[in-house]
């Protein structure tokens, strides 16, 4: 009579198998191959790449060229010469006001 194998054999060697597939599944990552060439083709290191993705994300965070510059107003309140708005972010209680009482934006552009 042949030798039975027993279940936990069975279940031990299904899981190393699975292993064995989520292994393969990760090296076969849309992109890895081509990577990989672009890796040889260049002779990159691993701290090149990190340092690649690094700095990205330090570019990111950095101020742009116009963050905190002045803009030229687009709009002036004709009853206060000084109260002036340049069309970004809410707009001031003065445009709201003028606006409520019937007036257009282009009534008040420079």
């Amino acid at each position: 009579m042949p030798r039975q194998t027993s279940l936990k054999a069975i279940e031990a060697k299904i899981k190393e198998l699975e292993a064995i597939a989520e292994e393969l599944k990760r090296v076969e990552k849309p992109g890895i191959k081509e990577l990989k060439a672009v890796v040889a083709k260049f002779r990159l290191t691993p701290a090149d790449i990190t340092l690649a993705l690094r700095r990205r994300t330090i570019r990111l965070n950095e101020k742009g060229p116009a963050k905190g510059t002045k803009l030229k107003p687009k709009y002036r309140n004709p009853a206060k010469k000084s109260e002036t708005w340049a069309g970004r972010g809410l707009r001031p209680r003065w445009v709201v006001e003028l606006m409520k009482q019937g007036k257009k934006l282009e009534d008040f552009a420079v």
